[in-house]
Order: C-alpha cells, then structure tokens, then sequence
C-alpha cells in the first residue's frame, strides 16, 4: 500500500507538472497576441470578472472537500455502495449551485458600470460578462466526478484530457485574435473548452467505475449526511474567507484606483497564477494519498510525512517567489515594454504575499485531510475582517495605492493563517507549536540569505536588459537558491526523502 501510494502520488505530480507548463507557455502565447491585438482595455475584464465569479461561488459552501474528505475511508474499504451514495449528493448539490450562480450572476448585470473604472465605454460589456457567466456555471453540471479521480489517486487522467482540451482552445483563440481581433469568439472557445473537458473527465470516470451507474439512486445515510453538513457550515465560512482575501483585490484595484492598472496588475497576476498553480498541482497531486494516509497510518508516520511535504513544499515556494521577485520587471519589459511595468516595491509586495499564500499549502491540505473544517471557524471569520480594515486604511487613509491593497493582505495572513492552521496540526499530531516555530525560523533564515545572494547577484553585479542577460539571470536564480537550501538542509531527513523522491521521479519518466 505504501509503495503504492508514493507511486500514484509521483505519477499524479509528474503528470500536473508537465501539464501545468505546457498550460503556462500556451497562456504565455495567447496573452501576448492577446495583447497586441486587443490593447489594454480589456485586460482588465479577465480579472474582474474571474474575481466576480470566484466570490459567487461561495454558493458552493464547501461542500466538494467535506464529500471528498468523507469519500477517503470507504474508498480505502472499497465500500462502492457508500462512495456512490456521496458522488450522487455531490451531483445533486452541485445542479443547485449552478443554477444559483446563474441566477445571482444575472442579477449583477445593471451594476457592471460600478465595479468598471478608467476605461472607456465598450457597448458589448454586457455580453462578456454574460459569456463568462456561462462559463463558469457550465462546470457545476459536471466537475462533481473529478472527485473520484482525486481520492483514487487518478488526477493524471484529468491531466491529460486537461492537456488535450487546452492545447486546441489555444491555438484557436490565437487564430480568432489574429484573424479577427474577436473577444467575443475568444470568449466562446473558452466556454466550449470549459465544456468538453469537464464532460471527457466525467465520461471516463462513468467507463472506469462502472458501480456508479449501479448505485446511482443510492442515498446517504442520515448520520453521514449529519457530519457532512457540520463540514459544511464551517467550510462555508471558509469560503467567505478564501473569496474576501483573494477576490477583493482586483475589486478595489479597479474600484479606487483604475481598470487599466488593474490590466497592468493583470500581467503580474497571471505570472503569480502559473506559479500558483503549478506548486498547488503539485500539492494537489498527493490530496489523494495524504487521505489515504491518513485513514490507514499511525499519527506518527502521519507527522512524519507531513514534515517531509512541507519541506518539498517550501522549497517550491521559495524558488518560484524568489524568482519572480527578481525575474518579474525583467521579463515584463521584454515582452511588452516599459509602459506595462509596476515599481519594485509592488513586486516585492507581490512576491511575499505569493510565498505566504504558497506555503500554507502543505496546512491547507493535512487540514483538510484530517477534517479540521469546524476548528478552523472563528480564523475564517477573523482573517477577512482584518483584511479588508487594513486594505481600506492603507488606500484611503495612507493614499497607498496598490501597495496598500497587497499589505492589507499580508497583514491579515501574518496575523491569523501563519500560525493558526499549523497548530492544529502539530497539536493533532501531539507536538508542541515551539517545534513549528523553530522549523519555521530555519526556513525564514534560509529564506533571506538566498534572496539576499540572489538579488545581489542579478540586481546589483547585473545591469541592463536583454533576452541574453535575462536568461543569465534565470541561471542564477537556479543555481544561487538550490545550492543554498542544500547546504542548509542535506543532511535532514526531509532533503533525503526529497532526493529519493527525485530518483523515482526520473526512472517512472524514463
């Protein structure tokens, strides 16, 4: 079982990784014809209204990871008849959301013109919002059944058929922009996408799992039902949180400072998403086998795989924010000149509340998987608040700007997710939080010596900008920050779980 569950969880990661970059350079490429041929006025709509939708998806509740979580111990006892009955739930819920999505998506059309600032009237507005919409309510009449990859530890077939359906809505959108400067045929292929790659997913999971067509009338019993809506309420409150935090950025962005520096912001932002997403993949990837783990293990191997995670995490998250810091304006002015740039104390902004985002991800997952969702109630609550207190008084009282957006953030995640959500996890792995904090300070101090070294390296030793010296300082990113963290750490135990990990990496890719 052991051996097993690595297996799935280096088959998973491999697959989401390779994915993720062939996504991330297919994004690349759209967005710089995208660009060119559309300008900067409707740059600003993809994250506004992305940010829309991720705050009406609260309607969610939760409910996706409290089924899931529920689905780890009978998936380990092969108890087909109760994993249906979970799916077929999760299906009927799910039809409620969208259709709720719908119904409040249209009832924000008459206050569009509100939420658009600093750019000038576009007639259509109406019609990409509509287009979006669709877009997004599309995925809640299918998506339910990727559960069933997940906690079978499958993800590399969502991977795959992901790759596929983005592979083809890239090269068609770049045709439609270069052809014909559409937004609103570009909108459509991203709807069209949308669906057939969560209508493939569902397909296989039917052929694959025959017995959910078995127990498709089955019904959960009431004291499963009982818990799952305990999850609920608490998830909900998470939900409000996670969309209050990371939603309302771009809102006030485009609210009190402009649309069209939101569309500056926007190119950052998706750099800062293909690092996201591609360490949250990762993560993402092993969601399965932590369950597992879990449901099986002792709590002392649990602690013990925990801390190696996080270190693999970690060094993840160092890397990437680390790297964007010192990468980010570089690239930015390569690709499409000085006038899309924001001013290095943005980006530092930027790049530290990506590593405080990203480093949560290993709490978030364990506390997930060990159903911590009424716990953590009260810091959801909490942790918005202070966000948008501290966001409002940086932009209107201190005349921050940008800058004062991204602290409100930072001092809403210091002040409550920094040490909230590992406590309790050491806490149910009956370890003192002293040890958190000691491993924690290892990683802050490793942190600032190889970002100290590298931006000395490529910001001060290095001047200029070409395509040569940016690739000079990639080099140096690479080399600088992987060596530092080695001399650190090779001889713990996390760094040599790391390297095994690597070596089976490579011989399953061979």
């Amino acid at each position: 079982m052991k051996s097993s569950r690595v297996e799935n969880s280096i088959r998973n990661t491999i697959y989401a990784l390779s994915t993720q970059i062939f996504s991330m350079l297919m994004s690349f490429a759209v967005r710089t014809v995208f660009i060119y041929t559309l300008g900067k006025d409707y740059l600003g709509f993809n994250g506004l209204f992305n940010n829309i939708f991720s705050i009406l998806s609260l309607t969610e509740l939760g409910m996706g990871i409290a089924i899931v979580y529920s689905m780890y111990k009978p998936v380990a006892q092969e108890d087909h008849r109760k994993i249906a009955a979970l799916l077929n739930l999760y299906r009927t819920f799910y039809r409620i959301v969208g259709f709720t999505v719908a119904a409040l998506g249209l009832s924000l059309l008459p206050f569009l013109n509100y939420l658009v600032s600093g750019i000038r009237d576009i007639p259509e507005l109406e019609i990409i919002y509509l287009l979006y919409l669709s877009s997004s309510v599309i995925s809640y009449f299918f998506v339910y059944k990727k559960s069933i990859l997940i906690v079978y530890q499958q993800d590399y077939i969502s991977s795959r058929i992901n790759l596929i359906i983005n592979s083809i809505q890239g090269i068609i959108q770049i045709a439609i922009l270069i052809l014909w400067h559409n937004y609103i045929l570009y909108l459509i292929i991203l709807i069209l996408a949308v669906f057939f790659d969560n209508m493939l997913n569902s397909l296989y999971v039917d052929h694959k799992y025959q017995y959910l067509k078995e127990y498709r009338s089955e019904r959960v019993d009431k004291e499963t039902k009982q818990k799952i809506y305990t999850d609920v309420k608490a998830l909900f409150i998470s939900k409000i949180s996670s969309a209050i935090v990371t939603s309302t950025d771009n809102l006030l962005i485009s609210a009190f400072i402009s649309t069209i520096i939101l569309g500056l912001y926007s190119n950052y932002m998706m750099l800062i998403n293909v690092v996201n997403v591609i360490t949250s993949r990762i993560l993402d990837s092993l969601t399965g086998s932590v369950g597992n783990l879990i449901a099986v293990e002792s709590i002392e191997r649990v602690y013990l795989i925990f801390k190696r995670v996080w270190f693999i995490n970690y060094w993840l998250v160092v890397f990437s924010s680390i790297s964007f810091f010192i990468l980010a304006n570089p690239f930015i002015t390569l690709w499409v000149g000085k006038s899309y740039l924001l001013s290095s104390g943005i980006i530092f902004m930027i790049a530290l509340n990506l590593f405080m985002r990203l480093i949560r991800n290993t709490f978030i997952m364990f506390n997930n998987a060990f159903g911590h969702f009424v716990e953590l109630k009260k810091k959801n609550i909490i942790e918005p608040i202070i966000n948008i207190v501290a966001s409002l008084l940086f932009i209107l009282v201190f005349k921050m700007g940008i800058i004062g957006v991204l602290l409100g953030t930072f001092v809403s995640n210091i002040t409550t997710n920094f040490w909230f959500e590992p406590y309790l996890i050491f806490k149910k792995c009956q370890v003192s939080l002293k040890e958190y904090f000691k491993i924690a300070a290892n990683y802050l101090l490793t942190s600032i010596v190889a970002g100290g070294l590298t931006y000395i390296l490529c910001d001060i030793c290095l001047t200029g900008n070409s395509w040569m010296l940016f690739l000079i300082r990639i080099v140096i990113c690479c080399i600088v920050i992987n060596l530092v963290i080695t001399l650190f750490y090779r001889k713990t135990d996390e760094y040599q779980y790391f390297m095994m990990l690597v070596k089976k990496v490579l011989k399953l890719s061979r």
